[in-house]
């Protein structure tokens, strides 16, 4: 059987077109010893002494290895050299011959040059493969050369199946890895019939792949993504569905996203729904549940559609590798445990009906569904999956009794009080309704601690005069509390009345004990959800937060006294600085306070005079509680203290943040965060460039540094003595290196990712970090310990520096 294997090579190196050319007639003459009687083995040592003794060890393994298993193969090779990659795509259309081999020396080309910092624009293996006939790819069909300066770079950004080498100038040594590659390259492909049914394997997808993908881009057109973190046994399952996110080539085809940690797919994911509205697939190997930590459970909390496939065994597998399914645990029992349904998928007959019910799951109660599935499903290229039609049965809220649609009326347009509306995550629409009313009756607006930026300081460049600032358990703003205050102490129920809207007035909803929630406060919630409905609530409407809206709208007709006196409130309110005489105090290193004001009045002025616009990503922690306090919003914002309040959440989702949003990217993330969760930094680079709008934002990133986990040691000053600090400590050596680089990935254009520390407050720096597009920075930003102000709680901003004179 006669095999002819088409090389393209690019490079004008003639060290390497020679020591080819010599590997080929060596291979022939191996093949037909006849051709060339003159053709010897020269002795050699084992183990080798030195390259000469490698060459030949290794000519002796290829003669005997194609003496028995390639003697009824014939292999030949034709070589086609060209000068750079642009050649090479406008002549390979044409040639009848077929290809199995790449070659590319990044030596010859401009775009991959070291002056460059070569890192990829565009895999030139995707660019060849496509332009020319191809037979057999193996694990040794792509072999790119690079100078030993960008191995750095370029490691960061090829794929597993290339073959990275630095050229080496013995030739011995590069004429052994040659012929080692092109037999390892004839064994994979041609030789081995177990490995050649792996290169010759059809490329239909999985079937259980294209089930899930028909689906989601039934019912989520253009508003999903799908995350993964590989494994042997999903290997073939993320191909698959690359591969049809791929073919799909249209505006409707979802984003195919990776992390450091299955972690940072979830952490991602739920940005992606609170953020962007966007559903989620999100695909793991064996036995990884547990790594996407409490953020599965705020993804269940935030009732994020999505489906989370999981490899694992069957159920009667011996204690499989890596298996949650045995006999002494059941890792589905830990999945129920947290009220998350799930489906086993371990039989194709019954496929069609346990993934129909998974769907079913996903649309009836929005939330995380588990796909547990046993590897004969995750390698089955059948397509048995029969999609059944079915309705989602929502269930509805109980009828509202018309007396407390009443009620509420009558104290937006009759009563002479305060009213104070906390906003959980709103519509677009219900967004509009809220400003508007607000606007119409004289409504002090709050947005939340898990929520920032649900209602904005901002919107659409103009001030929000309702805007009080935020309210929660921290970060409360200084203007929220004097709002509800007087004097210090809480107005009681007959002059203030306070609305919940999507909230379940949990404990991070507010800096109020339980008994002052039950006595002091008048209390208005709105839930959909009949079991969140609290039992602080004087007024609890279980229904939708858009109709009542609606009906407020239709009916709002206030006083004009009632709202001329709201409005005076709201001003005095308003009129009050943010800042006590403290937070302007300058110092090294500076206070948080003293920080976030500055960067406030900065952005500010960004927003009002440059139109500037960014997503807020807050990390846990308490310099994070500064930010989103003292930093004015534009739009909705990712916090990570939503749910079980978990560091390193909204550092682990900015890359997904970055590939996403079309708004610049402001991420306050402590120490602590940083030193909690793995490096996302080169994640970071890879998604902006991926990001269509990459060109018109930047994405900063502060690290916010003190050395402690301050907002532990918070906790501590108000309630033990002093000198219980070591096991605060954050022992993170800062980096003393600040370069400025260039990197190239997946797009043309370039990602310039600035380091920097900032160390005292300087405009002009601050202003470059925030107003450059097309850039990441990162800077440190050196900051001291304090437990005073910002929200911090009620005893802070009741002390004596926080009155005003």
């Amino acid at each position: 059987m006669n095999h002819n294997i088409g090389i393209c090579i690019i490079s004008e190196n003639p060290a390497l077109i020679e020591e080819l050319d010599y590997i080929f007639s060596l291979i022939h003459v191996i093949q037909n010893p006849e051709d060339d009687c003159s053709f010897t083995i020269e002795p050699f040592s084992l183990p080798p002494k030195n390259n000469r003794d490698i060459l030949n060890a290794t000519i002796k393994q290829a003669q005997h290895y194609l003496t028995n298993a390639g003697k009824r193969h014939e292999f030949s090779f034709t070589p086609y050299i060209f000068r750079d990659l642009n050649e090479a795509i406008k002549v390979l259309p044409g040639e009848n011959t077929v290809f199995d081999i790449f070659i590319v020396d990044t030596e010859y080309l401009p775009e991959y040059s070291k002056e460059a910092n070569i890192s990829l624009p565009e895999s030139p293996f995707d660019l060849l493969i496509s332009s020319c006939k191809v037979r057999t790819l193996t694990p040794f069909s792509k072999v790119m050369y690079v100078p030993e300066e960008s191995l750095n770079s370029i490691l960061s950004y090829v794929d597993g199946s290339t073959q990275i080498q630095v050229l080496q100038d013995d030739p011995d040594l590069v004429r052994a890895k040659l012929l080692k590659l092109l037999i390892d390259h004839m064994e994979h492909g041609y030789l081995n019939k177990l490995l050649s049914r792996t290169a010759a394997t059809t490329k239909s997808p999985i079937g259980l792949a294209q089930a899930i993908f028909s689906h989601m881009q039934e019912f989520w057109p253009k508003q999903w993504d799908f995350h993964y973190y590989t494994g042997s046994m999903v290997a073939n399952l993320i191909r698959s569905i690359q591969a049809l996110c791929t073919d799909a080539q249209d505006d409707s085809s979802p984003r195919c996203l990776t992390g450091n940690n299955e972690h940072c797919l979830a952490a991602g994911a739920l940005a992606g729904w609170q953020l962007f509205e966007r559903s989620y697939v999100i695909t793991v190997t064996s036995g990884m549940i547990d790594e996407f930590r409490g953020t599965l459970s705020n993804l269940q909390r935030a009732k994020a559609p999505g489906l989370i496939i999981c490899a694992d065994s069957p159920a009667d597998s011996w204690f499989a590798f890596q298996g949650t399914i045995d006999v002494d645990t059941d890792g589905r029992e830990v999945i129920a445990a947290r009220r998350i349904p799930h489906v086993y998928l371990h039989d194709r007959e019954t496929l069609s009906e346990q993934l129909n019910k998974a769907f079913q799951v996903m649309h009836e109660n929005p939330g995380p569904v588990f796909i547990f599935a046993t590897p004969n499903i995750l390698e089955s290229r059948e397509n048995t999956f029969s999609p059944s039609e079915f309705i989602s049965k929502v269930s509805e809220p109980d009828d509202i009794h018309q007396n407390d649609l009443d009620t509420v009326m009558n104290l937006i347009n009759n009563s002479d009080i305060r009213l104070l509306w906390n906003c959980g995550p709103l519509s677009k629409y219900e967004l509009e309704l809220v400003t508007q009313i607000a606007q119409d009756a004289g409504i002090a607006l709050t947005d939340s601690l898990t929520h920032p930026g649900t209602v904005q300081a901002y919107r659409n460049g103009k001030l929000n005069k309702n805007y009080l600032g935020t309210f929660g358990v921290y970060a409360f703003s200084r203007r929220v509390y004097h709002y509800l205050h007087d004097n210090g102490k809480l107005r009681g129920p007959d002059t203030l009345s306070q609305f919940f809207l999507k909230h379940k007035i949990d404990q991070a909803a507010t800096p109020f004990s339980e008994g002052k929630l039950k006595r002091n406060i008048h209390i208005v919630q709105v839930n959909k959800n009949k079991r969140h409905l609290s039992p602080y609530s004087n007024i609890a409407l279980n229904m939708p937060l858009v109709k009542l809206l609606e009906y407020i709208k239709a009916h709002l007709d206030v006083q004009d006294h009632i709202k001329a006196n709201r409005l005076a409130y709201l001003t005095e309110a308003t009129n009050l600085d943010e800042c006590v005489p403290g937070d302007y105090m300058a110092s090294l290193p500076m206070s948080a306070n003293y920080f976030m004001l500055k960067l406030g009045q900065q952005v500010r002025r960004l927003i009002e005079n440059n139109a500037f616009e960014f997503i807020g990503v807050y990390d846990v922690g308490r310099c994070g509680l500064s930010a989103i306090r003292n930093i004015p919003r534009t739009c909705r914002s990712f916090s990570g203290w939503y749910g079980r309040a978990l560091m390193g959440d909204a550092l682990s989702a900015l890359p997904y943040i970055a590939r996403t949003s079309d708004k610049n990217v402001l991420a306050f993330i402590g120490d602590g965060a940083r030193a909690l969760v793995p490096n996302i930094e080169s994640q970071l680079v890879h998604a902006l460039s991926q990001n269509p709008n990459g060109t018109k934002i930047n994405i900063t990133l502060l690290y916010l540094c003190n050395g402690v986990l301050s907002m532990i040691q918070t906790y501590l000053d108000k309630r033990t003595p002093s000198g219980c600090g070591r096991q605060v400590v954050v022992p993170l050596p800062l980096q003393e290196n600040h370069t400025e680089y260039k990197r190239e990935p997946v797009t043309s254009r370039n990602i310039i990712v600035n380091r920097t520390r900032v160390s005292s407050y300087q405009e002009q720096q601050i202003g470059d970090l925030l107003n450059q597009k097309g850039r990441i920075n990162i800077a440190e930003v050196l900051l001291s310990h304090n437990s005073d102000g910002d929200g911090l709680s009620l005893i802070s901003e009741a002390s004596w520096n926080r009155i005003t004179a």
